[in-house]
């Protein structure tokens, strides 16, 4: 099963115990997507992430616009 959304990343940070958590922000039409990422928690269910920057509407030169020039 895929479950796919755009969404900006709020906050990254670093745990005591060395992990790593990730803060994402999803629009409110994203409640579905929502709903299955919480159905995954609650099952205790590992998931593989695949990011890919998204086309915004202020990549006609907004600020916001600019990660989506990005390259690793």
């Amino acid at each position: 099963m895929t479950t796919e959304f755009v969404a900006s990343v709020q906050k990254v940070q670093t745990l005591a115990d060395g992990g790593i958590r990730l803060t994402l922000d999803l629009p409110e039409t994203a409640v579905v997507q929502m709903a299955e990422l919480a159905a995954y928690h609650a099952h205790g269910v590992a998931v593989k992430v695949e990011l890919e920057a998204a086309k915004t509407e202020q990549d006609d030169g907004g600020d916001k616009g600019k990660s989506s020039k990005l390259k690793f």
